[in-house]
């Protein structure tokens, strides 16, 4: 009677079922922890301050992984976006120069020339940037963009902020959405690295004026970054000028916006730290 077990053809031997291999989940993954979790909620001996414990470790492992999807997603975008090149729309500044017989004062990229390289990369990596108007200091409109990783659900925030553009004679409407049209661009660029080919940071002659340097002035003391401050911006230091206020003053004025973007961001990075410690 023919042997029931499968013989090899070569010794006669048994055949041995090919080996698997097994993954096993790492000991610090949320799949592991969840495990664990599961185990400890159905045994009614558990210890509910390890099982505490143990839940927020849970919630810590998935925190982290959402961010390293998004940072990997954005690492993705920004390498994609290194080689497209924006130009500003001369053309339509030239319509304009010729109608009015001025020069315009601020040449851009339209924000529809940046998001139309832009937005087909964030759907590709189901990542959205979302823009919103917050309450800015004084007559400040601040304008936040969010850039979100859809699937994990983790975001990081931008903020910039910039007095209503009342140039060219602007109605109280017209200045509001030039500035938050302006904003929300600037926002965009500074997320992604943006360069705009031939842009001149939306140039404004002249030097500051006493405001501006007194916000600048304002904000230097809360970020205490005075000397690299100065020096990123091209300004005197505080002991050529004189004094702090007077190297404030050498600032360019059509710098004022990126100034204050800049002790912004960096004023708000400290208090992200300080409000949300490595634990």
């Amino acid at each position: 009677m023919e042997n029931q077990a499968s013989l090899t053809r070569e010794t006669g031997q048994p055949k041995q079922p090919a080996a698997q291999t097994l993954h096993a989940p790492s000991p610090d993954s949320p799949s592991t922890v969840l495990t664990l979790i599961e185990r400890l909620a159905l045994d009614p001996h558990a210890d509910v301050e390890k099982l505490e414990h143990i839940m927020a470790m849970y919630e810590r492992l998935k925190a982290k992984e959402a961010e390293l999807a998004y940072n990997a997603a954005k690492g993705r975008i920004l390498k994609k976006l290194a080689g497209i090149k924006i130009v500003k729309n001369e053309s339509v500044l030239y319509e304009i120069d010729k109608r009015k017989g001025t020069h315009q004062a601020f040449k851009y990229a339209p924000l529809e020339e940046i998001d139309k390289h832009l937005r087909p990369l964030l759907v590709k990596e189901d990542m959205d940037l979302s823009y919103s108007a917050e309450p800015g200091e004084g007559s400040d409109i601040l304008i936040r963009g969010r850039l979100k990783h859809l699937p994990r659900g983790y975001y990081e925030d931008f903020f910039m902020p910039a007095p209503p553009d009342t140039t060219g004679g602007k109605s109280s409407v017209q200045a509001v959405g030039s500035t938050n049209s302006f904003l929300r661009r600037y926002v965009v660029c500074n997320i992604f690295n943006i360069v705009v080919v031939g842009d001149d940071d939306d140039a404004i002659g002249g030097t500051l004026d006493e405001a501006q340097t007194k916000t600048i002035l304002d904000l230097l003391r809360t970020a205490k970054v005075g000397p690299k401050f100065l020096k990123y911006m091209k300004a005197q230091s505080a002991e050529e000028a004189g004094s702090l206020e007077a190297a404030v003053a050498t600032i360019a004025g059509r710098d004022y916006r990126k100034a204050i973007s800049t002790l912004e961001q960096h004023i708000a990075k400290v208090e992200a730290n300080r409000a949300h410690p490595l634990s």
